[in-house]
């Protein structure tokens, strides 16, 4: 059973724009068997809340926890505009360690702004999203 939430035909995702604590990095995620790039996050299930979505798909996908994400924007996605992402940015506290749960699939990388400038298989909305909420300098 699917249990993706469903409004008027569109299912609702998060991603996260995670900055490190010097603000000198962003977390992005690498899929080597389709070699894309994204963000980190997923599907929102019956039931839950965004904010939870993205607590939940941080700790499947890499075993990390962040304090209070803030929801920041959206996009739309899919070819007819179908999934609605929900966008949100957070600063690690500190030094994060990611440790992904299936490095076959999935992998969290710690990326410079000239890494993801460079970066080519990365939506160009998720890459605009990164740069402009990019922090200051700490």
């Amino acid at each position: 059973m699917n249990n993706d939430v469903v409004h008027d035909e569109h299912t609702v995702s998060t991603k996260l724009a995670l900055y490190s604590h010097d603000a000198g990095r962003v977390l992005i995620m690498h899929y080597p068997r389709i070699s894309l790039y994204g963000l980190p996050g997923g599907h929102v299930d019956a039931n839950e809340y965004p904010d939870e979505t993205i607590a939940r798909e941080l700790m499947e996908e890499l075993a990390i926890t962040v304090n209070a994400p803030k929801r920041k924007d959206f996009f739309l996605r899919g070819d007819r505009g179908t999934s609605i992402i929900l966008a949100y940015t957070a600063v690690a506290p500190e030094a994060i360690e990611v440790n992904p749960t299936d490095p076959d699939q999935e992998i969290g990388i710690w990326m410079t702004r000239d890494e993801v400038v460079a970066l080519p298989n990365l939506s160009p909305a998720y890459k605009q999203f990164i740069i402009e909420n990019w922090p200051q300098s700490i």
